[in-house]
């Protein structure tokens, strides 16, 4: 009765920025149409090199690095990666957090999981950044959730959603001077070409990062396979497609059988290019306290499913 209640009260208390959901919806329709009039190969170029950087950033900074722990960087590393997530303009990695950790405590559970396909596939896409759940959009409440980041001056401004537009507005400006000047060979400037970046790197980019995250918030919680168990509602699952697409983010049914490992592409052909490169600064010496799955542990988790 009491879980009853306190969701309702979480339904009750949401309300809709309509400011937010028009330039939302706006940057998104842009995204899709522009392309198609505006190309280049320079832009291209730049677009699949800043959704890597800012992919990673997300992957293995914000997910792994930040909301789970999975491993330890020196200072100067972590704020670097949690910069290169925060161009993907997701939010800074306090909102990020608590958001992922809220998620991860009440998995597939409507109206407490802040982003569940149970809710509908346009609420894991839009509806859930749009419809604004106090105990997902209030400071004074999601902070808590990520109390090992608030004390962080960077992650603090990062936190200002004022900020966030204008970081936005800046990437938009730099993008659109860089692809003129590129395109003019750096002997001038090329209008269609500064075009073309603001529309591949400024707007592209982001809505196929927050479209990429939304698939794994959706599609791996409805197709694909399930190796090992997991808790209560939580359904799962792991999906080649999405792992291709973000860095090997769609082994989710490894993720939340083990969400501690910074490795979730468990078996050798899983290709999870995050924990390539997170094995890359173990090697550099960067990465140290790198947590991942034991071989004992995902037998357990096996043997738990086959006798559920």
């Amino acid at each position: 009765m009491r879980a009853s209640a306190k969701a309702g009260t979480d339904v009750a208390a949401t309300r809709v920025d309509i400011p937010f959901t028009v330039l939302n919806l706006a940057s998104t329709a842009g995204a899709v149409v522009l392309p198609f009039w505006y190309h280049s190969t320079s832009a291209i170029v730049a677009f699949l090199l800043m959704y890597t950087i800012c992919g990673l950033g997300l992957t293995m900074g914000y997910h792994r690095l930040f909301a789970h722990r999975s491993y330890r960087v020196p200072q100067w590393l972590e704020h670097a990666i949690a910069i290169c997530g925060y161009l993907a303009i997701q939010r800074g990695p306090i909102f990020w957090v608590a958001m992922h950790r809220l998620h991860h405590l009440h998995v597939d559970v409507p109206n407490r999981d802040p982003h569940t396909p149970k809710e509908g596939l346009w609420h894991v896409h839009f509806g859930w950044i749009q419809r604004r759940r106090k105990d997902v959009w209030d400071p004074g409440v999601y902070r808590r959730m990520a109390r090992d980041l608030v004390h962080d001056p960077i992650y603090l401004w990062m936190d200002s959603e004022a900020h966030d537009y204008l970081t936005a507005f800046c990437l938009l400006v730099v993008c659109f001077i860089a692809g003129g000047l590129i395109g003019a060979g750096f002997a001038g400037f090329d209008w269609y070409n500064a075009v073309c970046f603001l529309v591949w790197v400024g707007l592209l980019n982001r809505v196929a990062l927050v479209q990429a995250f939304g698939l794994i918030n959706s599609l791996c919680h409805l197709a694909g396979t399930r190796p090992y168990s997991t808790v209560g509602a939580d359904r799962s699952t792991n999906n080649l497609f999405v792992a291709l697409i973000i860095f090997g983010e769609g082994w989710h049914n490894n993720h939340h059988a083990f969400p501690f490992s910074a490795r979730q592409g468990l078996r050798w052909y899983q290709l999870d290019i995050a924990w390539y490169a997170i094995w890359l600064l173990k090697r550099m010496r960067l990465a140290k306290n790198v947590r991942v799955a034991s071989r004992d542990e995902m037998a357990r988790k096996v043997r738990l499913l086959r006798h559920a």
